[in-house]
């Protein structure tokens, strides 16, 4: 029975998982004027987590965009951003546009949290075809 106690005191885990998308692929001047790159945060755990949305950082090629703090507080309206139930999932997606993926060429895209790290994803901007 000493083996039950110390599972007892095991206190469970938060696992929370992340992952961004983004439709590709994207054609600057047309795509790229509402072009979402959409978050999603998997709670895979026994217990209710925070995910810490508010302080988490997106990397665009490396570089955090200044003003990423303004846009991820100014989105925290579901309740699920301080409190997210096992098995639920918290998904929101956002306009980052032109100025972020001003030029054609490779992005790679990368959102990172206190818990949770979502895997990076590339695509390409495209010039508009004629």
């Amino acid at each position: 029975s000493g083996q039950n106690n110390a599972a007892a005191q095991a206190s469970p885990e938060v696992k929370l998982w992340a992952v961004i998308g983004v439709s590709q692929p994207v054609f600057q001047l047309y795509e790229a004027e509402k072009m979402a790159v959409s978050f999603v945060v998997v709670n895979d755990g026994q217990i209710m987590a925070d995910p810490r949305v508010e302080s988490s950082h997106l990397f665009i090629n490396s570089v955090e965009p200044k003003d990423w703090s303004n846009i991820i507080i100014n989105g925290l309206r579901s309740p699920y951003f301080k409190a997210l139930p096992p098995g639920q999932i918290l998904s929101f997606s956002y306009q980052l546009g032109p100025r972020y993926f001003a030029t054609p060429g490779i992005y790679t895209v990368r959102w990172e949290g206190p818990n949770f790290n979502s895997p990076e994803v590339t695509f390409r901007v495209m010039p508009r075809g004629n």
